[in-house]
């Protein structure tokens, strides 16, 4: 990974937005994973336990145990993130093919730069409603989850989507407003 100065300084130099190589593959992996995750969502019942796709979707049977939320079928804003998660990954893939197959490195930063404030955003919100409708909604789970398990299996693999698009954010988000401020003083001395 480039150092800040050396993206900062490609990104003044050239007078292109530069999208580190950590930011393309957390695009793509991160894209893949999103699509699963929504598939499920929008599959169900057939994609849970019993279900003729369970076998595409198994560890969730155990997900839906840290995740309840995701095991309620007529709950409305898992069925409605999970719209929004094909929209992001929409607009995350197609930031990476401007910037990596058309060379349109601005534009695909800039559309990097709004799906990743989608998709924090919506974490961000997902995390806080999750707390909010457990105490609304107080239900002893059928299976007794473990801290280690709520920790390993929810809390830290799901801040993954708080934590990578605020790093696109601040690095993408950085660089625009270089990349501005410099055209903007150019236009100043012109």
């Amino acid at each position: 990974m480039p150092s800040k100065s050396d993206t900062n300084v490609r990104s003044n130099r050239t007078g292109q937005c530069f999208m580190p190589l950590w930011v393309t593959a957390w695009a793509i992996i991160g894209s893949l994973i999103c699509i699963w995750d929504a598939t499920y969502v929008l599959t169900r019942p057939r994609s849970m336990a019993n279900g003729d796709l369970f076998y595409i979707f198994f560890p969730y049977a155990k997900y839906i145990t840290l995740d309840p939320l995701y095991g309620n079928l007529e709950n409305a804003f898992v069925i409605a993130q999970s719209y929004m998660n094909y929209v992001e990954l929409i607009l995350t893939l197609f930031s990476v093919i401007l910037y990596h197959i058309f060379g349109r490195r601005n534009l695909g930063c800039l559309v990097l730069l709004i799906s990743s404030v989608m998709t924090w955003s919506k974490t961000v919100l997902y995390f806080t409603h999750d707390y909010f409708e457990q105490t609304l909604h107080p239900q002893k789970l059928p299976i007794e989850v473990e801290t280690w398990e709520y920790l390993f299996l929810y809390i830290l693999p799901n801040a993954l989507w708080v934590v990578f698009p605020f790093a696109c954010m601040w690095n993408i988000g950085g660089q625009i407003i270089r990349l501005l401020n410099s055209t903007n003083n150019k236009t100043k001395s012109t």
